[in-house]
């Protein structure tokens, strides 16, 4: 019986800290066999992809934990963002560009749950339709075309480095954001309650929660978010088009339940889901490196997640059997 347990435990623990395990053996191994791979020029690429779809696997992770999932959350971040930029180029401050694409992202996030709640939708399928509402207007009023910035300032809202040319703001906001989200889930009432109605809605309302009301509020955190991140891809590309956010939101969500957060809801961390999208990022920076082609590399990423997903549901079969 002893030995059953121990043999569990070595399980679980594999389970729960697999991403952290596969990450570093993949850095050693893209770091011996390619060297550039820690090259300067390398991490500093990195370091410059990696900050908006990290924001939005935070995000994502959020939705998730909560129970729900997001399939638009790439084009709102690209809707903010874009939003920001014509109100930049139309020569707004700085601080009501960025404040007018947050509000955008809040509205947008908000309007997912409001629809969710009130019609009692699957929010797999109300968020599909709405990624294809946002994408579609995005493609008609930029016409499918790459906008560019023509402001300074907004071009350097992503690249202004911080104490050295390979750290740039971007990294800095988020780790900035992933401190204070990390802090939310760990020590706030919304961080309980997230992990509360994820777990058992019923409990959690039978207890005193307003879950529609918490819902909404998750929605519209995820949104501000996704606008941050919209706001860093556009400013980090001098300029931005609808298709920039092509399959973001499928990313972000593979990166969460790599990190350990559960598809059916109320198990994560932050720290996993950064763990995650860490590691998908330097896997599929490694191909790069290595000279993959891009479509084996979308293929071998794929395979990566579906493994991921696997994962997922022996974790869940296994807390069902305990």
């Amino acid at each position: 019986m002893e030995k059953e347990k121990k043999n569990l435990d070595i399980k679980s623990l594999f389970m729960n800290y697999s991403v952290y395990l596969v990450l570093i053996i993949l850095v050693l191994y893209f770091t011996i066999t390619n060297g550039d791979f820690l090259s300067s020029y390398n991490i500093e690429n990195f370091l410059q992809q990696i900050p908006p779809v990290g924001i939005l696997t935070v995000a994502y992770s959020m939705i998730l934990i909560c129970g729900n999932v997001d399939l638009s959350i790439g084009y709102v971040g690209m809707a903010a963002g874009m939003v920001g930029l014509y109100a930049s180029n139309s020569g707004l401050p700085a601080p009501i560009v960025i404040a007018i694409s947050l509000v955008v992202g809040a509205a947008l996030g908000t309007m997912n749950a409001l629809l969710i709640k009130k019609f009692d939708l699957p929010s797999f399928i109300l968020t599909l339709g709405t990624s294809y509402v946002i994408k579609g207007m995005l493609g008609f009023f930029t016409d499918e075309q790459f906008i560019g910035s023509e402001k300074e300032w907004f071009n350097k809202l992503a690249k202004t480095p911080i104490g050295t040319d390979m750290v740039k703001s971007n990294a800095l906001i988020f780790i900035i954001v992933i401190i204070i989200f990390v802090f939310v889930m760990k020590n706030t009432r919304l961080g309980r309650y997230t992990y509360a109605v994820g777990s058992n809605p019923e409990a959690a309302r039978l207890s005193g929660i307003n879950i529609d009301l918490h819902i909404v509020k998750i929605f519209m955190i995820e949104g501000m978010l996704a606008a941050i991140a919209g706001l860093l891809i556009v400013s980090n590309l001098n300029g931005g088009a609808s298709k920039d956010a092509n399959g973001l939101d499928l990313f972000a969500m593979a990166a969460a339940i790599m990190g350990g957060t559960s598809f059916s809801g109320g198990i994560g961390t932050i720290g996993g889901a950064v763990a995650g999208i860490l590691t998908l990022q330097v896997f599929k920076n490694g191909l790069t490196l290595m000279g993959v082609n891009s479509f084996l590399q979308d293929t071998v990423t794929g395979l990566v997640i579906i493994f991921a997903i696997i994962v997922d549901y022996f974790k869940r079969r296994a807390s069902r059997q305990s």
